[in-house]
């Protein structure tokens, strides 16, 4: 609110929403970051050049917003600031996002997604509509706010899915909602969501979110430099790194880029480690070689970090981190790829055991009351 001075003739801004109000209202639905609280920088998640050069016009449009909201109102074309994060855990989905909040300066809410869900009728979709609407206030009074939702598959489920219960069911449409609403409004409020299970994620939610960003598991060349990005850490950290652990690194890049270019070349197309199992079942057939690109298949930058964690946790007694302490910390934490699978499978064998159990239940209702 401004208000004019009669006597000095200033105008003076009066702040509702002060970075304290902010963090004691937003932190009833997550964690609130403003841009000095934020470690991660943009240059800290290696890979992912396609997704933040998008991300990077994203957050300039973001910053700009007052900039050319009028000029889009006026063709009839109100901006949608959504952008829709998918794949496994620890992949980059949040620290990327974070990272770029720091680089341009915007305060961002990241929703913890179970706090909203509650078991209480209608209560759900009044803490949708809560964390929006304050969110959309926050972001009129003082410009460009983030509001991301972390695991969105908990109110964005399937509609269709036979499981799901209607209140879940009505959050969906709610928060469809209040999507359309901010659109329309034309609110200087970026909306975020992020999932690991984007198959359980009802249609309409795809449909709502303008970019569609994928996360895939880091490929063996980007895993190598996580790897000694991780490593000069270590370093800077005045804990010794044994040489033959970069010599080892530099030794299976080089063979399995040789190996790739040659299946390439007899193949004719471009081949990923990630499409079957064929590029590491001919590394496996030419060497004996227990690598740390092959340990860390399947594995993610948050793996690598936590392995890493492990073995500086050994190494400080030594002061020194050799090949085989890191590459058993490595072992130790395992990749997210297996506990996903694990998950998966999981999943569909309790989904199979619900279905199979209302299918019983709809044998007995049609087979009438039974004789006690």
């Amino acid at each position: 609110m401004r208000k004019i001075s009669n006597s000095k003739k200033e105008i003076e801004l009066k702040i509702t929403y002060t970075d304290d109000v902010i963090k004691d209202r937003m932190g009833k639905f997550g964690a609130v970051y403003f841009p000095n609280d934020i470690k991660e920088t943009v240059e800290d998640i290696l890979g992912n050049e396609v997704k933040k050069e998008i991300l990077d016009d994203f957050f300039i449009a973001l910053k700009k917003y007052d900039d050319f909201t009028e000029q889009l109102k006026g063709a009839k074309l109100n901006p949608s600031l959504t952008v829709l994060l998918f794949g496994p855990p620890g992949t980059g989905k949040t620290s990327l996002t974070r990272g770029f909040a720091k680089k341009y300066e915007i305060p961002i809410c990241v929703v913890e997604t179970d706090r909203l869900v509650s078991p209480l009728l209608g209560d759900t979709i009044k803490q949708i509509r809560r964390v929006v609407d304050l969110s959309a206030e926050i972001a009129k009074e003082r410009g460009a706010f983030i509001l991301f939702f972390d695991e969105i598959d908990a109110i964005g489920s399937e509609r269709s899915n036979i499981h799901e219960v209607g209140e879940i069911k009505r959050a969906v449409i709610s928060f469809l909602q209040v999507i359309d609403r901010i659109n329309y409004e034309g609110v200087p409020l970026a909306i975020f969501g992020a999932t690991n299970h984007q198959h359980q994620l009802d249609s309409a939610i795809w449909r709502r979110f303008t970019f569609h960003l994928s996360f895939e598991f880091p490929a063996y060349n980007l895993r190598k430099k996580i790897i000694e990005a991780f490593l000069n850490k270590v370093k800077n950290a005045k804990i010794g790194v044994d040489n033959s652990i970069f010599d080892n690194l530099n030794e299976e890049l080089q063979k399995l880029n040789e190996i790739k270019n040659s299946l390439e070349k007899k193949l004719g197309h471009k081949i990923s480690e990630f499409d079957n199992s064929l590029l590491w079942d001919e590394f496996n057939k030419k060497y004996k070689l227990d690598g740390l690109l092959q340990l860390t298949y399947g594995f993610s930058g948050s793996d690598i970090e936590r392995g890493t964690r492990v073995a500086i946790l050994k190494a400080i007694n030594t002061e020194r981190l050799t090949y085989d302490l890191f590459y058993n910390s490595l072992k130790l934490v395992g990749g997210t790829a297996i506990h996903v699978e694990r998950q998966d499978i999981l999943s569909n064998t309790r989904q199979s055991i619900r279905k199979s159990n209302m299918l019983s239940n709809d044998k007995k209702s049609l087979s009438g009351p039974r004789e006690l």
